[in-house]
């Protein structure tokens, strides 16, 4: 039951850029990596195949290039979570989601051969070009091989954000996010309202709501028609500790005039304008959440068994955020920053669109530590760090705070010098941001090895004064 994930509008960010992000929360010792894709002719009736289970999808004739932030794999397996494709179009996939057993029972998930999370980054971003797009040919999916579990995904593009999320099987539906309001959701269904009448705003299969009448799941004939009370359970025992109280503490983290009660999701605001603009900084925060400053906090009172799960867990795999930023070449308005491992503990790194390649560290790593890999490189000083929250806590942020300001200045002026060098030489603009992306990178790698050696001096000495057996 991973994930957290927060989306907002142009009018809803103090920059203007449109932003989706996301947590996922699997798995601490998947080493994530960074895989360039380049664009692909593909051989008439060819198909994809997924590598989880037998889900296929017919290939058109193109693949466009992308980036994605996917699994460690030995068996060649992408298994892409999130990033860009050359056409600028965004996705995070997925956000894990749950249908009710009532919607089940009637139009049950397909594991063995519907889309699945492991599958659907690759098996929809390189063929879509807008994020209309992307919901479309994702709801097309669905709709044909079936959903294999519960997934809420977003898509961005230069204009808008959609929210997507599967109802059951073979049923879906989307809407797109108004551009001054923001979208939290911790593995729960969250949209309501829907009019299918409203095609620029809302999208569907075409029998979401005579598919729920006909089967008992929605009163014939009242409106408006609402998503969740028709196909998702109400609230659980499981969703007041689980789910709840992450959508709320998110939701007056952004909006602090609400006063939410923790075991009354179905009354929280599905989108609400924030109160202050958001910025790359405040999304960062929302996602390395842990109810600082509360008894909740886990890491702080050293007790794993809070009344709450809070956003920022361990077993985060990594955390992205991406941001788009229309008014810029397409190559450098469009960063991926991942934090590979515990936002909490981690460092947001920025992966531009226009790369084509990345330290080799990137690229490599499995379930087993080493000494090469980024996703470990980081994981390590994380990993040292969580044995003593309160005194190392501090320390890590001291130094990922510090670099990250320095890489959104960085950003900036690399965003600024690309574009008056494309004006002149596409080349030579696209061999600056090569170069540029290599130092941002390596250098992130450099600071993460630092700080492990850092803490393990620390813990190193803290554990001699707690075992000293001094001689006289």
């Amino acid at each position: 039951m991973p994930c957290t994930t927060i989306l907002a509008g142009p009018k809803a960010t103090e920059d203007g850029a449109l932003y989706i992000s996301r947590n996922e929360d699997c798995s601490p010792d998947d080493a994530k990596r960074l895989v360039y894709h380049p664009a692909m002719k593909n051989a008439e009736g060819a198909v994809f195949r997924s590598f989880r289970n037998d889900f296929t999808w017919p290939l058109p004739p193109e693949s466009l290039a992308y980036i994605s932030v996917s699994d460690s794999a030995t068996d060649g397996a992408s298994e892409g979570e999130a990033g860009f494709n050359e056409a600028g179009v965004g996705i995070t996939a997925t956000e894990t989601i749950f249908a009710s057993a009532a919607s089940l029972a009637i139009d049950p998930y397909l594991p063995k051969t519907g889309v699945i999370e492991d599958s659907l980054e690759d098996s929809v971003l390189p063929f879509i070009h807008s994020a209309r797009e992307g919901v479309l040919l994702l709801g097309k999916q669905v709709e044909t091989a079936g959903a294999g579990e519960g997934c809420g995904v977003a898509f961005v593009d230069s204009k808008e954000i959609w929210w997507f999320e599967t109802c059951s099987g073979h049923r879906w539906a989307a809407v797109r996010l108004s551009d001054d309001a923001c979208y939290v959701t911790a593995n729960h269904a969250r949209l309501q309202e829907f009019d299918p009448e409203d095609t620029e705003n809302c999208l569907g299969s075409p029998d979401l709501i005579s598919f729920a009448e006909e089967n008992g799941l929605w009163k014939t004939g009242v409106r408006p028609f609402n998503v969740r009370k028709a196909y998702v359970d109400e609230n659980t025992a499981r969703d007041t500790y689980y789910n709840f109280a992450r959508n709320r503490v998110l939701l007056e983290k952004y909006c602090p005039s609400l006063r939410l009660k923790p075991e009354e999701d179905l009354t929280f605001p599905v989108f609400v304008k924030p109160e202050s603009k958001l910025t790359l900084t405040s999304i960062a925060s929302g996602l390395r959440n842990r109810y600082e400053g509360t008894d909740s906090d886990p890491y702080q009172t050293d007790n794993p068994h809070t009344a709450w799960r809070p956003i920022s867990v361990f077993r985060c795999s990594q955390s992205h955020i991406l941001q788009l930023k229309p008014w810029l070449p397409l190559a450098v308005g469009a960063v991926t920053w991942v934090s590979w491992g515990m936002p909490s503990l981690g460092v947001f790194v920025p992966v531009f669109q226009g790369a084509k390649w990345f330290p080799k560290a990137y690229g490599i790593g499995t379930h087993d530590a080493d000494s090469v890999s980024a996703g470990w490189a980081f994981r390590k000083g994380q990993t040292l760090a969580m044995t003593d929250y309160r005194a190392f806590e501090p320390i890590v942020r001291r130094v990922w705070d510090a670099w990250e300001r320095e890489a959104e200045e960085r950003v900036n002026r690399i965003q600024i010098r690309y574009a008056a060098l494309v004006e002149k030489s596409a080349e030579e603009a696209d061999r600056f941001l090569q170069l540029e992306s290599d130092r941002i990178l390596e250098d992130a790698l450099t600071r993460a090895r630092a700080l492990e050696n850092e803490l393990m001096t620390l813990l190193t000495r803290k554990i001699s004064a707690k075992f000293p057996f001094n001689g006289a």
